[in-house]
Order: C-alpha cells, then sequence, then structure tokens
C-alpha cells in the first residue's frame, strides 16, 4: 500500500513540475475560462448572473471547455517522445497511472476554479456569501466525476489520430448529469433557500462513485503506448 502511494504521489508530482516549468495548461486555461465568463456575462447581461441557475450555468460552460483542454494537455505530455510507452514498461499499476493523472487534472481544474469563480463573482454580482460552503461541496463533487471521465477518455482519445474536438464531443454529454444535478441544487440553495440534499446530491453521488470505479477499472484496459 506504501508503495502504491509513493508511486501516486511521485507521478503527480511529475505532472505538476512539468506544469510548473512549462506554465502552458494553466496559463491557456484560465485565459479561455475568463473570456468563456466575460462572454457569456455579456450576453446574458449582469441582472440574469445574480440568480444561481444562470451563473451556475455560466460557470460550468467554462469549467466543461476549460477541463477539456486540462485533461488533453495533461495527457499529451506522456505521448510526447515516447514517455508513455517508458512508463508503461516500468514496474508500475496502470491504475496506479490513472490515479495520479486523475489528481493532477483535479489539481489543475482546481486552480483555475479558483481564479474563474471570483472573476464570476466580481464582474456580475453572483452573491456566493449565503452558502460558500455548500456552493463549494457542490462544485468540488461534480468536477472530481468530470475529471474522471475526463481522465478515462483522454488517455482513449490520445491514442487516435482522431484529437482535438473528439474529446469534448465524447465527455461533454456525459458530464450532463453532473451540470443539471449541481444546477438544480444551486437554484434550490440561491434562488428558493433550501439547504442543499434530496435528489440531486444522490445524482451527483451516484455519477461519482460510477464514473471514478468505471474509469479505474476500464483504464487499464484501453491504455497504450
Amino acid at each position: 500500500m506504501m508503495l502504491l502511494l509513493r508511486q501516486i504521489i511521485m507521478l503527480t508530482g511529475k505532472d505538476l513540475r512539468i506544469e510548473a516549468r512549462s506554465r502552458q495548461t494553466l496559463g491557456l486555461v484560465i485565459v479561455l475560462g475568463i473570456l468563456i465568463i466575460v462572454v457569456l456575462g455579456l450576453g446574458l447581461g449582469p441582472e440574469q448572473l445574480t440568480n444561481g441557475a444562470s451563473a451556475t450555468a455560466t460557470l460550468w460552460v467554462a469549467y466543461l471547455f476549460a477541463g477539456v483542454l486540462v485533461f488533453e494537455k495533461t495527457m499529451s505530455v506522456e505521448r510526447h517522445d515516447g514517455a508513455l510507452a517508458s512508463l508503461l514498461l516500468a514496474p508500475i499499476d496502470r491504475s496506479v497511472i490513472y490515479v495520479a493523472k486523475l489528481i493532477s487534472n483535479l489539481i489543475l481544474m482546481l486552480i483555475l476554479a479558483l481564479v474563474i469563480t471570483p472573476v464570476a463573482v466580481v464582474l456580475f454580482g453572483f452573491d456566493l456569501s449565503a452558502a460558500p460552503g455548500q456552493f463549494t461541496m457542490i462544485m468540488a463533487m461534480s468536477i472530481l466525476g468530470f475529471a474522471a471521465v475526463g481522465t478515462l477518455f483522454a488517455a482513449v482519445v490520445s491514442s487516435t489520430r482522431l484529437q482535438g474536438g473528439l474529446l469534448a464531443i465524447v465527455v461533454l454529454p456525459l458530464a450532463l448529469p453532473l451540470v443539471i444535478a449541481s444546477t438544480q441544487m444551486m437554484i434550490q440553495l440561491f434562488r428558493d433557500g433550501k439547504p442543499i440534499g434530496g435528489t440531486g446530491l444522490t445524482v451527483l453521488l451516484a455519477a461519482d462513485v460510477l464514473y471514478l470505479v468505471t474509469s479505474w477499472l476500464v483504464f487499464e484496459l484501453i491504455l497504450e503506448p
């Protein structure tokens, strides 16, 4: 168990060091996320973004498209100069590679959310003061499921010649249960003033467990050098 944990930490650290040196992925996705929020915000108008539904939907568009770019970039690093083939020859279980890549993606997505969410709050007056903790919990659960399935399909798509928009076509429909459930809970929380729970929270939990377990099991079968 300790060996697996050390391997996960080692691989995650490798990904984060590469990103810290190149600074390509985060810089690109943060700019993309901010542009999406500004464009959609100007189109909808500030008065629409003060309610939970519109504000959450706007944030989700930024999270989804920037997240897809994160998944593509982190997996393409492994394909560069045959690094993935060398990694597969190492005495490391492939499930460890998945967990490490998932953690790396989650950290990058967290940084992305920490930057673009305050931008939406400042620009369009989306008031989180009523329930910042619950907002954070809902989004964290949603992003976890999104990153789980995104990490899996990034590995699938990266092994083909059909990259680019293909990952978005595959992953975005799978993220719909997360988007719908989290948006409904935001409406319940910020517009109706009711605590979160019920069907929405059940859907989020079920989707997270399903995506995590399935992706972890399937990753070993689909990963190719």
